[in-house]
């Protein structure tokens, strides 16, 4: 987890880590409504002091390490965005496969199976306002508002890399890309 950038937190970020870490871990294993923070707390070795000290309850927990895997996934596809050879719509494709590829377990968590809805929900949000932002860009006619096209593609984006998790990620990030950007075409 993000939340704290400075050297000086070590502490509270190591705290985070190993408290986001022990969450992850334990809903592998069961549902999250069936978690209880002494679960989290024993797994990751903090007392239930230190949790409350940084957290309201795991909902918060849940929350805050949600909101960070979505601004890392922004700060991702914004950081490279046209530093590469690629065509931009390639590149940021290849940047979701590839953050994916390396928060794996968290994505088969929330994407697949019993995943949390609400981060499936801010994700699909994000992605359809970075679409359609793009699509008003366009010079294009469309049969459809460039809203409703937005949502379409977001739940297709989200909904492929449900897929490719689900099967064990059978291509490269770099193919996924070049699949998903193809698919503009039809």
């Amino acid at each position: 987890m993000n939340s704290a950038k400075s050297p000086l937190d070590l502490r509270v970020r190591r705290t985070h880590k190993l408290l986001w870490e022990a969450l992850m871990s334990l809903m592998t294993e069961r549902d999250f409504e069936s978690i209880t923070v002494t679960d989290i707390c024993e797994r990751a070795m903090v007392h239930r002091t230190t949790f409350y000290k940084h957290f309201e309850d795991k909902y918060d927990l849940l929350l805050q390490g949600m909101q960070d895997m979505h601004d890392s996934i922004i700060e991702e596809m914004d950081a490279s965005v046209g530093t590469a050879p690629e065509s931009d719509a390639v590149l940021r494709m290849r940047r979701v496969f590839e953050h994916v590829s390396r928060h794996e377990r968290f994505y088969r968590l929330m994407l697949c199976g019993d995943g949390v809805g609400k981060f499936h929900t801010l994700l699909r949000t994000y992605l359809a306002d970075r679409i359609e932002t793009h699509l008003q860009h366009e010079d294009q006619e469309r049969p459809m508002p460039d809203a409703i096209l937005a949502q379409m593609r977001a739940g297709m984006l989200i909904s492929v890399i449900a897929w490719w998790l689900e099967n064990d990620c059978p291509y490269t990030p770099a193919q996924m890309a070049q699949y998903m950007v193809a698919e503009d075409e039809w």
